[in-house]
């Protein structure tokens, strides 16, 4: 399944590769495309993964924010 996030914090592809290599070290997380304008992620992954989970991840690396899109 995939999702899509909106991110905060991120000034450069540096923080892109960070973020997108943060988020893929969570187990259930398969893919992750990470844009920096707007600042968004699709993350593919393979059973719902709860927000507070994905926002550990980044807190590791930095101050950047993740809170999930409204589904269309």
């Amino acid at each position: 399944m995939k999702k899509e996030y909106e991110l905060t914090g991120m000034s450069c592809g540096g923080c892109v590769n960070s973020v997108k290599k943060a988020l893929l070290k969570h187990p259930e997380v398969k893919e992750v495309e990470v844009q920096l304008n707007p600042q968004t992620a699709i993350i593919t992954m393979s059973k719902i993964i709860d927000v507070d989970e994905l926002q550990a991840h980044l807190k590791n690396i930095g101050h950047y924010t993740i809170k999930e899109l409204a589904s269309n």
